[in-house]
């Protein structure tokens, strides 16, 4: 039997209550397939079967699971049973193979023929539940036709109510969260002034000519990359201290809103080419300050890029996301005179700084960070020194 267990998402997280149940005992689920809807200190997530197989379920809706606990347990599917569910659409890939939480990227995926009524997403409940809008009403525009956030924004061009009346818990989570993390986590920065060439000239190559793609998107995809490379960064410390390391790097991003910082998950950055990242950092961001964010965007990031580069900031110390292991911080890209082939020039700069939980890393494994990521930085289009 496989266990089916309720992930932390953030430090602060102790348990969850168990909310809708989207199969029944002893159905026969796909591997990806969604099972129950989980009511956690963030958002309502999905959480989805790991394997092919007979559902045991353990926790009763209403009832609260501890962190680690037990929801559900899976009988092995036959030999020759589908194991999987199809690809989902190219804009919204499903997490690598060995994923530290199981938690579908996007919006949609096939469930149970026996739920009961349209087809949305928790925060298209929630929110309709809030706006008194009748899902049976709306038009999903969600893969397959799944209703989500954005369909009971735009019925009643609620923006602004939507973020507005989401403010006060999301505000509540993000204190308790940033709370437990200085509490808890000995944090160690690391931090250096890393050439920074390659993100000026990236912008406006022509072959990237009115792709949209900002700093932050080719930050995005340097950090990523360099990330593979230093594996224990990518990584989460569990309930028992034990550190899993993430064979994939879903990269939550740090995005300011009314309510305070709110970090969603760009899943499998480092195999994303520009457009994906473009795309996918846009859709999360607007999701994000208009306060219809889909709580399955918030679970298992294994590291978060924090860029105040467009304000006049050189440095600053972040507060590290528990149960992530570290969090690396950007400012602004300056001149800088330096020399250059023994003669005085200037130079594009950027300071960075990566906070670790020194419980599950040691500050060296930041300095090797900060040398991959400049590495990358300098492969990016049109690099220079």
């Amino acid at each position: 039997m496989t266990a089916v267990t309720l992930p932390q998402l953030s430090i602060s997280m102790e348990d969850g209550k168990v909310g809708r149940w989207l199969v029944a005992d002893g159905d026969e689920v796909l591997a990806g397939q969604l099972l129950v809807e989980v009511e956690t200190d963030k958002a309502t997530v999905e959480i989805e079967a790991p394997i092919a197989g007979l559902v045991r379920i353990v926790a009763a809706e209403g009832s609260v699971v501890a962190v680690e606990g037990v929801l559900a347990e899976l009988q092995p599917a036959a030999p020759g049973a589908a194991t999987a569910l199809p690809a989902e659409p190219a804009a919204s890939p499903p997490p690598s193979a060995g994923a530290l939480v199981h938690l579908p990227p996007g919006n949609g995926a096939v469930v149970s023929e026996r739920r009961a009524g349209p087809i949305a997403s928790p925060a298209a409940r929630r929110l309709a539940g809030e706006q008194g809008v009748e899902l049976a009403s709306l038009e999903g525009t969600g893969p397959g036709g799944r209703i989500v956030a954005r369909d009971v924004v735009g019925s009643r061009d609620l923006g602004e109510p939507v973020a507005a009346a989401s403010a006060d818990r999301l505000r509540d989570a993000v204190v308790r969260n940033i709370t437990a993390s200085w509490q808890q986590i000995p944090h160690v920065h690391i931090g250096g002034v890393l050439v920074a060439g390659g993100l000026v000239p990236a912008r406006a190559a022509p072959a990237l000519a009115g792709s949209g793609a900002t700093v932050t998107d080719f930050l995005i995809l340097a950090l990523a990359r360099a990330l593979a490379e230093v594996p224990e960064l990518n990584a989460v410390r569990r309930v028992d201290g034990s550190v899993e390391r993430s064979p994939a790097v879903h990269l939550s991003l740090a995005v300011a809103t009314a309510a305070g910082v709110v970090a969603p998950v760009i899943r499998d950055a480092g195999s994303r080419t520009l457009e994906e990242v473009v795309h996918e950092r846009r859709r999360l961001v607007e999701a994000t300050r208009l306060g219809t964010i889909d709580g399955r965007d918030l679970g298992g990031g294994t590291c978060t890029l924090s860029n105040l580069g467009a304000h006049p900031v050189d440095f600053f110390a972040p507060v590290v996301s528990g149960p992530q292991v570290a969090m690396v911080a950007t400012g602004r890209i300056v001149g800088k005179v330096v020399a250059v082939d023994g003669a005085i020039g200037v130079r594009p700069r950027m300071w960075v700084n990566v906070a670790i939980d020194h419980r599950s890393a040691d500050g060296e494994a930041g300095g090797r960070l900060l040398a991959a990521l400049e590495r990358q930085i300098a492969l990016l289009p049109g690099g220079v020194t």
